[in-house]
């Protein structure tokens, strides 16, 4: 997803279609509600229900309030999602206690099984902030609330009011690229660049941003590199080039820019920076923004939008930057596949000539990790990892993983092997959905010394069985695979 470490997977048409409607009763599943709901509640249960649904039965003996367990599940967790403008109203709206009655039976089997809401990093990691996963006593409560009907003790047009935002509420300004892209169903790999320019005439610093997807159907990464206002002329020449709107550019930036500044994957909101701190951007200084489009849907032209709120006191702050991480990624052809491109180099020349030696990283990461012993292929999973050294010097504002749709787990650990080895981020089931910035709770500082090791593994299985057998390496297409992770990090004042 991730373009330096390479792009990211699409989904499929039928696994988008089958996430879209996990997705939306997945908020369903961690909604919270507004204000106290036991002032709220009258009486006597009200059974009254949303328009179109059939009529709840009058509450059980010790039956499940919605008023004071449920819409608080509702509120916190879900209604973020599914409210107002939240990414997944087009698949499931719960604007009132009728809607989310009306969807009970549903988030009731989500819940229990665990697909909702998404929460993938394991208890092996560290705590974080913001976490979306439920107790076993809030899911147990859903599912016993849909056992007995979704009775309603309150008015079912009672609104729900979501405790968190999803979108940035108010930026300070709104970037579209001067022209959007319109690829076609089949062009499966497009990297395009786009100048971002938020028109600075002096230094400002960015404390909340929010890349907007338009096409989210067809968008599976974006990637911004922050360019010198030298390097204007080089962007608009390449632009120039290029009537199909931004430039090709696989890799990176296309012009020499190979250092992440910002970023965002699928089932990521904004990203707000610590108080007191922020990402620093010079005057005349500009984004190039790297996009990958997978389109294995048809759809009409992108417009992504990049949203940001802006410091007003800039000389105060810190400033935030983004590490950058990776491990090999090397999964032969398994048990009963044969092929020409089963044999690695056949299928790195293929890579090559696909997306220059700019989108396949394969062979850099390979030696640089050390080769051969640190990777691994057995019953069918491939395993990568890596020691990475730490440059940044200061607080750990968040972290992130990155694999294909081949990955199985992944694994960030902080000084490996030694007394102060820490878990930042295990996720024993990777989904490529869901791949969230996750903050830490507590305050873990890092500098030059550290390092961090990180560990993926993959299923051969997961390959599509309609595409030609090849051994899969890290390169830039959506079948190709990935080991990839940021730190963010709020660097100290000396």
């Amino acid at each position: 997803m991730w373009s330096l470490p390479g792009g990211c997977p699409s989904t499929r048409a039928a696994r988008l279609l089958l996430f879209t409607a996990a997705a939306a009763t997945l908020s369903l599943s961690a909604c919270g509600g507004s204000g106290d709901p036991q002032e709220a509640a009258p009486d006597a249960p009200n059974t009254g229900t949303a328009e179109g649904s059939a009529a709840k039965p009058t509450a059980p003996p010790g039956g499940v309030s919605y008023a004071r367990e449920i819409e608080p599940i509702v509120s916190e967790t879900c209604a973020q999602c599914h409210t107002a403008e939240g990414p997944g109203t087009p698949h499931l709206r719960l604007e009132s206690a009728g809607d989310v009655a009306a969807a009970a039976e549903l988030a009731a089997s989500l819940v229990a099984s665990g697909a909702m809401p998404p929460w993938p990093a394991s208890p092996e990691s560290i705590a974080f902030t913001g976490d979306w996963s439920l107790t076993d006593p809030e899911i147990q409560a859903i599912v016993d609330w849909a056992a007995e009907g979704a009775w309603l003790d309150v008015e079912p047009d009672r609104p729900i009011v979501p405790q968190a935002v999803f979108r940035l509420d108010d930026p300070d300004t709104v970037i579209t690229a001067a022209r959007g892209f319109d690829g076609r169903a089949g062009d499966e790999d497009q990297y395009r660049c786009f100048v971002y320019d938020p028109e600075l005439e002096e230094e400002a610093w960015i404390t909340a941003y929010e890349f907007v997807p338009d096409q989210a159907a067809v968008v599976h990464h974006a990637i911004g590199y922050l360019a010198p206002a030298s390097a204007r002329k080089q962007a608009d020449r390449r632009e120039a080039e290029d009537d199909a709107g931004g430039w090709e550019c696989f890799g990176a930036s296309g012009i020499g820019l190979n250092e992440i500044f910002l970023g965002w994957a699928p089932g990521q909101g904004p990203l707000r920076m610590p108080e007191g701190s922020g990402l620093r951007l010079g005057a005349g200084e500009f984004l190039v923004v790297q996009i990958h489009y997978h389109f294995d849907v048809d759809a009409p032209e992108d417009r992504s939008a990049l949203a940001l709120e802006l410091a007003e006191a800039p000389n105060e702050l810190d400033e935030v930057v983004v590490e950058q991480f990776a491990a090999p990624a090397e999964i032969p052809c398994g048990e009963g596949e044969s092929g020409q491109l089963c044999d690695r180099s056949a299928a790195l020349a293929n890579a090559l000539e696909k997306y220059g030696r700019r989108g396949v990283a394969a062979d850099g990461i390979f030696a640089a990790c050390g080769g051969a012993s640190s990777v691994s292929f057995e019953d069918g999973v491939a395993s990568g990892s890596c020691v990475n050294p730490i440059r940044a010097h200061g607080q750990i504002v968040s972290v992130l993983g990155h694999e294909h749709e081949l990955g199985k787990s992944f694994r960030m650990t902080l000084n490996p092997g030694s007394a102060e080895e820490l878990v930042l981020l295990d996720i024993p089931r990777w989904d490529f959905s869901w791949q969230l910035n996750y903050h830490p709770r507590e305050e873990i500082v890092v500098g030059p010394g550290d390092s961090v090791l990180i560990e993926c593994s993959w299923d051969r299985s997961l390959r599509d069985a309609e595409l030609e057998p090849a051994y899969v390496l890290w390169a830039d297409g959506t079948d190709d695979e990935m080991c990839f992770a940021t730190m963010t990090v709020r660097q100290l004042r000396q």
